[in-house]
């Protein structure tokens, strides 16, 4: 777990789930960039807002993330098998 889905979760008592969920809204939808350059003032105040996003549209979110995680097991079965062929 990164240090900011730590931080994200102490900052909003959220699980680790919606701390990764959350951290994407910070960077995509908050900041339009990485974290790295935020204050620990600003990151708690986008973990917040973040949260709030997450709440306001979790089934869009879920749904983004379980359809990613379907496309990225499928890249890595496919690399698996032409690695072995």
């Amino acid at each position: 777990m990164s240090s900011y889905r730590e931080a994200i979760i102490e900052d909003t008592g959220c699980n680790p789930d919606d701390a990764g969920m959350t951290e994407h809204i910070m960077r995509e939808d908050i900041f339009h960039s990485t974290l790295d350059w935020q204050t620990r003032a600003e990151l708690r105040r986008a973990a917040r807002k973040a949260a709030k996003i997450l709440a306001q549209d979790r089934p869009l979110y879920e749904e983004y993330f379980t359809k990613t995680r379907a496309v990225f097991e499928e890249m890595r079965q496919t690399a698996q098998q032409n690695a072995k062929a």
